[in-house]
């Protein structure tokens, strides 16, 4: 192919004129112009721009109609980006006949577009649509997208959003790109991939560049220096898109390495963190790794669903996100596309759902947007369908291409990776910037601290569950370390939780969460020291509910008493008997039969539910035995509460 035909493919608007005139029929008819401007045609396509350049100057002085001409000096100055002369040389040939040389509007757009000047290159591309120019229908089709295309690029970009982003600064970021950034739920731990040259042959690239994980650490809002994270997480070949659990207790990752023998073009790997030490990685099984490209994972934290990328079969485009879910067993169930609410024929990628598993933020080449990839959030209901997708809105998109974004778990703080900010430090740098409030998720707190044995203090491994106790669903699953006892749990707001720790061989432990309340925004950090089954233990059932002066237990109250049933029936043997307390409004009188009624309705509840009468006795003791001042009213709360006590084992 000729220089000559490149230039009718690199120009769009003239691959459209070749399919109605060849250039042998100029719109010239002075034989002079004719021969200058196949002389200039011979010069382009023998790489001579100057002798090209000035042969269409000739042409164009030996006819000043002659379009052709200012077609190709656009053609060369847009090649070396002289954006201000194509511009000058395509209006010159829309001024001379704009039906002639209506495919010059095309070009004006693509330049425009180039730019980023989104609403110039829609009112150019409508010209081309209007200048009577034959085109075929495909053509059309093709122009009125693109001029879609950069309306509502052009709506964003002049609708923009808050942001102010910060680098994050040379204990982050060096003269290497750093990108695919990853916190705990806490916001303390940091994990990213770092791409640096390589200090060993065994996986060799052709760029001599391999990528490896880095952390760093948050005190007091300042990052550590970073360090190599160093095996079992890195080896001698690629591992990158690291995504930590929100609760930090598991890393999953992609990476080209053939662990276990797994080999595929990319694969997803996990490792569990047990005290301080990451286990040896393992990959995921082979219905979810396949020979395709799988990649980008994001755990959620309910500790059951994975969404990640692939360029598998059975999806809408080239990279798709899928999701797969993690069995009691253990096992993932075969993955599912997250269909057309999500995946266009494009590109999706770099999935990351958010601490509340509500909001789910994405990055899509496939969509109307203001660059190539562009950032995108959508909201997941209680169904799992997701809203439509949202741009997330200029300057936070570019008309560059993204990459991942990842937002804290209070919702306020975005970080993402670019090599587009002025004063960064290399190639892409880590940033950060506080998210504006359409964009943000539900504001979600976090419970930390350690459990333990009550009595010798030696921490303990306990499962965790998170309750909405309106609705009874369990929001997020966790456990605690195995050697430090170490917990994190995520808890979004605008709802009411109850917590219920669980071990073998010790009583549950109950918290209660109303995160309506607008004060309760504050982490919560609590040490539980899990009581052994002996006869004498007391435990707070914190989410046994009645109405002020009733005794009718209240519907939100059942996940706690399925708690205590599991409870009782994990252990046979186990008597206790259900205690009601009350505080010291009211007559004594009153209290004592109120606190006597609710203990009662707890023992029927459980009866009812098939626990035998002779394992159960119930009795209240009205205002007696407070555990607070009830001077206060939160005192006076404290001391209204429903208790079990072991009677018998």
């Amino acid at each position: 192919m000729t220089k000559k035909y490149l230039f009718l493919l690199s120009f769009s608007f003239l691959l459209l004129s070749c399919q109605t005139q060849s250039f042998a029929q100029y719109s010239s008819k002075n034989k002079k112009a004719i021969k200058y401007m196949d002389a200039a045609f011979k010069c382009y396509n023998e790489f001579d721009d100057k002798c090209a350049m000035k042969n269409c100057d000739l042409a164009i002085k030996a006819d000043p109609n002659f379009g052709e001409p200012y077609l190709l000096k656009a053609l060369m100055h847009k090649e070396k980006k002289e954006y201000a002369q194509a511009e000058e040389a395509l209006l010159k040939a829309i001024e001379i006949d704009k039906k002639e040389f209506g495919e010059a509007y095309a070009a004006l757009g693509d330049i425009y577009h180039e730019q980023f000047m989104f609403g110039k290159a829609y009112k150019a591309y409508v010209d081309y649509l209007k200048s009577g120019k034959k085109m075929k229908e495909e053509t059309r089709l093709i122009y009125e997208r693109k001029a879609y295309a950069d309306y509502i690029a052009d709506s964003i970009v002049t609708h923009p959003v808050p942001f102010e982003p910060q680098n994050m600064g040379p204990n982050i970021n060096s003269a290497y790109s750093e990108y695919h950034p990853s916190l705990v739920g806490d916001g303390s731990f940091l994990i990213y991939t770092v791409l640096e040259p390589m200090t060993t042959q065994s996986c060799a690239t052709a760029s001599g560049k391999i990528e490896d994980f880095h952390e760093s650490t948050n005190t007091n809002g300042q990052w550590s220096l970073r360090k190599n994270s160093g095996r079992p997480l890195n080896t001698d070949c690629n591992e990158g898109a690291a995504n930590l659990s929100p609760d930090g207790r598991y890393l999953f990752f992609a990476a080209t390495t053939k662990i276990n023998f797994r080999e595929g073009s990319m694969d997803i790997y996990y490792s569990e963190k047990v005290g301080k030490t990451w286990s040896t990685p393992k990959a995921l099984p082979e219905n979810v790794n396949t020979t395709a490209f799988e990649s980008q994972p994001s755990f959620s934290s309910d500790g059951k669903t994975l969404y990640f990328t692939s360029t598998r079969g059975g999806g809408l485009g080239g990279n798709d996100i899928w999701k797969t879910t993690l069995n009691q067993d253990g096992s993932w169930t075969d993955p599912v596309n997250l269909g057309k609410e999500i995946n266009t024929i494009g590109d999706e990628i770099s999935p990351f759902i958010h601490p509340d598993n509500e909001t789910f933020y994405f990055v899509s080449n496939g969509r109307y947007g203001v660059g190539g990839y562009d950032f995108y959030f959508s909201r997941v209901d209680n169904l799992g369908h997701f809203s439509t997708p949202q741009n997330i809105g200029y300057p936070i998109n570019t008309p560059y291409d993204e990459r991942s974004l990842v937002i804290s778990a209070d919702g306020t703080r975005g970080y993402f990776a670019s090599k587009n900010i002025e004063g960064g430090m290399g190639e892409y740098d880590l940033y950060f910037f506080e998210l504006y409030k359409e964009a943000q998720p539900v504001y979600t707190t976090y419970l930390k601290g350690h459990i333990f044995d009550a009595n010798t203090k030696i921490p303990l491994q306990a499962d965790f569950e998170l309750i909405d106790v309106e609705t009874g669903k369990v929001i997020i699953t966790s456990f605690s370390d195995v050697k430090t006892g170490d917990f994190l749990v995520s808890i979004p707001e605008n709802r009411r939780y109850a917590l219920n720790v669980t071990a073998d061989g010790y009583l549950f432990h109950s918290e209660a969460f109303d995160m309506k309340v607008e004060d309760k925004r504050q982490p919560f950090l609590i040490d539980i020291g899990l009581k052994s089954i002996e006869v004498g233990e007391t435990i707070i059932l914190k989410n046994i509910f009645f109405d002020t002066d009733m005794f009718d237990l209240k519907p939100e109250s059942t996940t706690e008493l399925e708690k205590l049933i599991a409870l009782l029936n994990k252990n046979p043997k186990l008597k206790i008997e259900i205690s009601g307390h009350t505080d010291n409004q009211g007559s004594k009188s009153h209290n004592q039969v109120l606190s006597q009624n609710r203990a009662k309705s707890v023992y029927d509840y459980l009866v009812s539910k098939g626990v035998a009468a002779t394992r159960l006795t119930y009795k209240g003791y009205g205002d007696t035995m407070p555990i607070a001042d009830n001077g206060t009213e939160a005192g006076r709360a404290l001391n209204r509460r429903t208790e079990f006590k072991v009677t018998g084992k």
